[in-house]
């Protein structure tokens, strides 16, 4: 049995984005899984149907996100219930085709440090500071924050965080872990092929707007995730309609 992570706030939710990722997984994931939800607990979800472990948000923190996010994954680490491998998923991602433990644990990467675009803003300058120090200490450096379910160690994962003192400098957890096990292996790069994401309703080498009839450009998808940008009249209706059907993690 393999646990699948999710780290929640429900404050930040825009919509009801866990609701249809929990029922994308239950109908997609073709392996025994339990859900475990870090964080919050939304009142619809049945409390005995996951694996739930309370985390209150601390506030005032500096570059909060990524704090609040490392410090969930730690709290997951850490609990003797917790399986040793683990997919980690957010809320905003859900399941298009049917797949196995082994396609979600293939090493997958947005580009090469030498690809990365320039960017302003406090997730772009984790990015930078992480792929910096992964190749001071001779790593590959690629980019792997990919916003797609994968595959996890948890011992190994917890390694990560504490040599690289990931928490302390706020480094992404994702790049850390791949670089870093997996330094010769040439990662699948993103691709439209197999992945569609709705960020800030543009079109772009990596993004896809969220208008216009989205079950042609989601046909032969694996993967859907969005921004909150992205997520729209459009592209709600889309996932109702896609996932209509109540999972067994819903009251």
């Amino acid at each position: 049995m393999i646990d699948v992570y999710y780290p929640y706030f429900e404050i930040e939710a825009t919509w009801q984005e866990l609701r249809y990722s929990l029922r994308s997984i239950e109908r997609h994931f073709q392996f025994d899984f339990r859900v475990v939800i870090v964080g919050d607990l939304p009142g619809w979800i049945d409390p005995s149907s996951v694996l739930y472990i309370p985390h209150s948000r601390v506030e005032g923190i500096q570059e909060n996100t990524l704090y609040d996010a490392i410090t969930k994954q730690l709290i997951f680490n850490a609990h003797p219930d917790t399986s040793l491998y683990f997919v980690r998923m957010y809320d905003d991602i859900y399941i298009l085709k049917d797949v196995d433990i082994m396609e979600i644990g293939t090493f997958k990467a947005m580009y090469a440090f030498d690809q990365v675009p320039e960017r302003f803003g406090t997730w772009w300058g984790q990015l930078y500071h992480t792929l910096d120090v992964l190749r001071e200490k001779g790593y590959p450096a690629w980019n792997t924050e990919t916003h797609l379910p994968e595959l996890f160690n948890k011992e190994k994962l917890q390694w990560v965080i504490t040599i690289y003192a990931a928490l302390e400098k706020r480094l992404l957890t994702s790049s850390l872990y791949h670089n870093t096990f997996f330094p010769f292996t040439y990662p699948r790069l993103f691709s439209k092929d197999f992945a569609i994401h709705f960020y800030d309703n543009i079109d772009n080498p990596f993004y896809t707007s969220s208008e216009g009839d989205l079950a042609v450009k989601c046909q032969g998808k694996t993967y859907l995730n969005h921004n909150n940008a992205g997520l729209n009249d459009n592209l709600k209706n889309f996932l109702s309609s896609t996932f209509p059907h109540k999972s067994r993690f819903e009251l």
